[in-house]
């Protein structure tokens, strides 16, 4: 069944609403075409409940939880620790609700009322009555619309938004194309009572524009009286239906007005009352409804003569319901087989599949987008700062920020690296650099004291830089490099090769491999013991060490291998007289007999690396694509003449061809890929503290990513 187009949020019930006590917000709203809410409280219900309101079609703009501001929820949601900071970010927020336990939930729900917001909706319960009066009082102030305590909340159906825990069972209007605004608006005290009414009436084809919970509570902010004639004022609600129950007088203060002010309730109202039976004293489940002995309020009796005597229609059962409502109506809003067959396959869809999300990178067969942005362009526009920048913001950074994160990864190389004489060095790169990180007093100490992360990411890449030239016997020539004013690009260049004075095109070739390593996802095992680390919540540096720890041979070590296999091709080549080609086939055959794998061949996801390409174009331009580079784009048809096997040729594949045609040790190629990956393991850790809850179950296979959709680098 095609998907038909949900109603324009400006011509639906909510944003009448707002209209009526906001007209500036409605105007803003009405420009955007949309309506922007917060969820207050992000506990286990705030939290879950966000992700179903969202997923229903609701803005979900930000969340409100002291102490935590600074992360977000559901991977999307920013957090932050006041109304008047959240404010200050998203001026358009029309709609909270209230998720706080009953003790907080005054101070909460009064922040909100006071910042402004229109329209709250107070989920929390057995909030006590002198907290209830002082919020009615801040309510009635600031002409805040107050749906509860104690609601299961409220749903628009036509526009796809609710704002509470109300089940996705509402139905609107439907035209032959869209969504239309007609329809029956339903208000109730009882949750309960709400879902079977909306059922009985949607069983008849008869659409809900607006179901609302307006509290189970004795005191609550927004009564029958004071919500009935308002919805009656709005042009596409065509029949009211509340839904009440015996104790307190909503029903019978209703009655009163509409007896008083008849012009104010010019469309029909239907009542069903519950509690016909019983006895005086007893209790309904509400702090509200409560039989009081001897009130002439209260009883089921008192609440049907006062709204009889006002002209209302009367029931107690839902059955009566459906006659009642039709044969004021007398007409449907939507063909009920449709209906039937809709909700047939809603209840025999499976549950889909649990999934986490990630803003980072989206790893899909022959392509990586990274915050949107294709990998291969970025490889080929920007370097290593912007990117890291750009995994951890969303953003490129602009050049103010640019040259703050260069000035802080160059004063990350002068600080000098204490006690590192007693660090063994070992001919492991990765356990070598592992170690410098956990013993780098400078770098946890810059951690602690710096809540930017963008320039937590450039004082650590300039740290490992200044690692990887104590490791590669460099660290001379790159501290030469820090006192005469040299770019990051150069430093990075001269610390990892100890060459003076290089090109510029060298310099560059070689920081667009590094930005080609930035990161594949969560799934490397690099990236999970980065993530299983901030899972626990360990220090920054302790994660971001044990994922670089976890780059072994086996994983992002292929490229050194693969260059001393690109050589020997060559150095075969030319002793021999023979045909790259020729050469090449040999090379594979022999080592092949030797029970060896040929190294920088095959991808679990690519067939085509998309960083390939480029990278060869630039060694092209730069110089640089010679021999090695020639043999990378023939191996892959070489190595199935030999096995009748379709391995394309990798990352680490390539960048060891033209690290070898460089003129590079071939130890540079695991160097380039984990200062390239330092980027995204820094990213991975922030997304993590900040996005999940901690001591997850981490599955890894169920990630997806949420993050921005597919754009191009300027």
């Amino acid at each position: 069944m095609a998907q038909i187009e949900k109603l324009a949020v400006d011509q639906g019930l909510l944003y009448y609403f707002i209209k009526q006590v906001r007209p500036e917000l409605a105007q803003k709203i009405s420009e955007q075409k949309t309506i922007e809410t917060m969820i207050v409280g992000l506990g286990r219900q705030g939290t879950r409940h966000a992700q179903l309101m969202m997923e229903y079609g609701t803005n979900v703009t930000c969340g409100l939880a002291p102490g935590r501001g600074g992360t977000t929820v559901h991977e999307t949601i920013p957090v932050y620790n006041t109304a008047k900071e959240a404010l200050q970010n998203h001026p358009n927020i029309a709609v909270a609700s209230i998720w706080k336990h009953y003790s907080s939930a005054k101070e909460a729900t009064i922040e909100i009322i006071r910042a402004g917001i229109p329209i709250v909706v107070l989920i929390s319960e057995f909030i006590p009555l002198k907290d209830v009066r002082d919020i009615l009082v801040e309510a009635r102030k600031h002409k805040t619309i107050l749906f509860g305590g104690n609601t299961p909340g409220i749903i628009f159906p036509p526009e796809g938004i609710k704002v509470g825990m109300l089940p996705d069972i509402f139905q609107a209007q439907e035209e032959e194309t869209k969504i239309g605004p007609k329809g029956v608006t339903i208000l109730s005290r009882s949750g309960a009572i709400l879902y079977h009414l909306s059922d009985a009436l949607a069983s008849a084809g008869i659409a809900q524009n607006g179901v609302l919970g307006v509290g189970g509570d004795g005191a609550i902010g927004s009564r029958f009286v004071d919500l009935v004639s308002r919805i009656m004022s709005y042009e596409h609600t065509e029949l009211v239906v509340i839904a009440g129950e015996i104790g307190g007088m909503q029903e019978e203060l209703l009655a009163e007005d509409m007896i008083a002010h008849p012009k104010n309730y010019p469309k029909p109202l239907v009542a069903l009352i519950s509690g016909a039976n019983a006895p005086v004293g007893k209790t309904m489940g509400h702090a509200g409804a409560v039989i009081s002995p001897g009130q002439v309020y209260g009883t089921y009796q008192s609440k049907r003569e006062s709204l009889e005597k006002a002209g209302v229609t009367v029931i107690n059962h839902q059955r009566d319901l459906i006659e009642a409502v039709k044969s004021k109506l007398n007409k449907t809003y939507f063909d009920i087989e449709k209906y039937y067959e809709k909700m047939r396959k809603k209840w025999d869809a499976r549950p889909p599949v649990e999934t986490w999300g990630t803003l980072i990178t989206n790893v899909m067969p022959n392509n990586l987008i990274i915050r949107g942005y294709p990998l291969q362009e970025i490889i080929a526009k920007k370097g290593l700062l912007e990117t890291s920048h750009l995994l951890i913001k969303g953003e490129f950074p602009n050049e103010v920020q640019l040259k703050d994160l260069e000035n802080i990864a160059k004063e990350a190389i002068k600080q000098e690296l204490k006690d590192y004489s007693s660090i063994t060095i070992s001919s492991d790169i990765s356990k070598s650099l592992g170690t410098f990180m956990l013993f780098d007093e400078q770098l946890a100490e810059f951690v602690m004291s710096n809540s930017e992360e963008t320039k937590i990411a450039a004082y650590t890449l300039g740290r490992v830089l200044k690692y990887f030239s104590c490791i590669l016997g460099n660290l001379d020539d790159l501290e030469v490099s820090s006192t005469i004013n040299s770019s990051f690009s150069e430093m990075i260049y001269k610390g990892l090769t100890g060459e003076s004075n290089p090109d510029s095109d060298k310099i560059r070739l070689l920081e667009a491999m590094i930005t080609a390593c930035v990161d594949h996802g969560v799934t490397p095992p690099s990236a999970q013991t980065t993530l299983i680390l901030a899972s626990t919540r360990a220090n920054y540096e302790v994660a971001v060490a044990g994922g670089l720890q976890a780059i072994t041979d086996v994983h992002g070590g292929a490229g050194q291998k693969a260059a001393k296999f690109f050589l020997s091709i060559i150095d075969k080549s030319e002793k021999e007289n023979k045909e790259l080609e020729e050469s090449t086939f040999e090379m594979i055959k022999e080592t092949i007999k030797t029970g060896k794998r040929i190294e920088g061949l095959g991808h679990r996801i690519h067939t085509k690396d998309p960083r390939r390409d480029v990278l060869w174009n630039l060694a092209e331009k730069a110089g640089y694509a010679k021999g090695c580079v020639e043999v990378s784009k023939m191996i892959s048809s070489v190595f199935h003449r030999v096995r009748g096997m379709n391995l394309p040729i990798n990352v680490d594949g390539v960048i060891a061809a033209i690290t070898a045609d460089m003129g590079l040790n071939p130890k540079l190629a695991k160097v380039i890929f984990v200062l390239g990956r330092t980027a995204g393991l820094a990213a991975h850790y922030f997304e993590e503290v900040n996005t999940q809850p901690q001591m997850r179950r981490i599955e890894f296979s169920k990630a997806t990513y949420k993050g921005q959709p597919f754009r191009e680098v300027k």
